[in-house]
């Protein structure tokens, strides 16, 4: 038990300093891992309730930045499609859960390496529509819902700090709903109490200097990173899907 916290402390640390020098990349990191050492279902609430945190701090930091307008239409849509996510994961076992996840981190990884530098979306209420709805679905599925609206956002704004303030609101709008949704369907239990707390402070504490070397940080190295531990922990979680 205590070596699993350690590692979730570590983990927490190292993603929280991606997500707040990137703007995304919190959950593929978290759920690239944790779920080699917990539960599944308990690190789709952990991620969340962790992130949370993270975006609420970057909100307040930066509100008079954000672009409300940008946010209406694709939260209207991932708030939809993240109850959808959320419903069909609790449906899904433990072992199909595992395929599925090994398929979606080796399909986001090549997105992410090859294809998300090539994409521009067009500034419009349905790109919007299409980015939310599919972010919210894979966050409800997955606690990994950021590509989509990172390719849109960056996409259709010029100025970095409005970039990051409105994804970060729009990431905290559909990160309650999802999280209300898991709670509401029982995957929030007391014993979470214990790793939320950690993983909380190991958060603000990731975030905080994040965000203070922001500009000391090689974020190609950074993605390097975070592409292979996703492509391993694809492949771990594939051949688990198969051995069951």
């Amino acid at each position: 038990m205590i070596l699993s916290y350690l590692i979730l402390a570590i983990i927490v640390f190292i993603a929280a300093l991606v997500q707040s020098t990137s703007g995304f990349g919190f959950g593929i990191i978290f759920m690239a891992i944790m779920p080699l050492i917990l539960p599944y279902k308990e690190c789709n609430v952990l991620t969340l309730a962790t992130v949370l945190c993270l975006q609420t701090y970057t909100v307040i930091k930066f509100h008079r930045h954000i672009n409300y307008r940008m946010v209406i239409v694709p939260a209207i849509a991932a708030l939809i499609f993240g109850s959808i996510g959320v419903h069909l994961m609790i449906s899904m076992s433990g072992t199909a859960m595992n395929f599925v996840l090994g398929i979606f981190l080796w399909g986001l990884a090549f997105y992410l390496i090859f294809l998300a530098s090539r994409v521009h979306l067009k500034k419009n209420p349905i790109t919007g529509f299409f980015a939310g709805s599919f972010g919210g679905f894979m966050d409800g599925m997955f606690a990994i819902g950021g590509p989509p609206m990172v390719a849109y956002f960056d996409s259709v704004m010029n100025d970095p700090i409005e970039y990051q303030a409105t994804l970060q609101l729009y990431f905290m709008i559909t990160t309650v709903n999802v999280l209300f949704n898991n709670i509401i369907c029982g995957n929030f239990t007391a014993k979470l109490v214990a790793p939320l707390s950690i993983s909380i402070v190991c958060c603000l504490i990731g975030t905080t200097l994040g965000m203070h070397f922001t500009q000391k940080i090689s974020m190609k190295l950074v993605r390097k990173l975070a592409y292979t531990v996703m492509l391993l922990a694809g492949a771990y979680h594939i051949i688990k899907g198969f051995i069951g």
